[in-house]
């Protein structure tokens, strides 16, 4: 019998909101939205690669492609970082606690 992970999301967009979300140059290549709409940050992670933020600093505001929904509009090619978050998990708690969700 195997064991599965319970899917949990409540399509609240907390995790598009309540933490900073890093597209890489990989990323772009797959979307090139995330180019003309994140800002640039050069030496990502002290790199000499670059990447592109989709907050605005001081990430007080959502991702820029998270629509009033709460649906993602690049969800196909959307940045590797999000496609790795798990629904149901201890960050997706955390900004669910942070927005008062749930």
């Amino acid at each position: 019998m195997s064991q599965e992970k319970e899917y949990d999301c409540m399509e609240c967009g907390a995790c598009c909101g309540c933490f900073p979300i890093f597209a890489t140059e990989d990323d772009v290549v797959l979307e090139p939205q995330i180019k003309e709409k994140g800002i640039r940050v050069e030496n990502f992670l002290r790199t000499d690669r670059v990447a592109y933020r989709m907050h605005p600093l001081p990430f007080l505001e959502a991702c820029a492609f998270l629509k009033e929904d709460k649906l993602c509009r690049i969800y196909e090619t959307r940045p590797e970082v999000c496609r790795k978050f798990e629904p149901g998990s201890e960050q997706c708690i955390e900004a669910r606690h942070r927005l008062g969700i749930g």
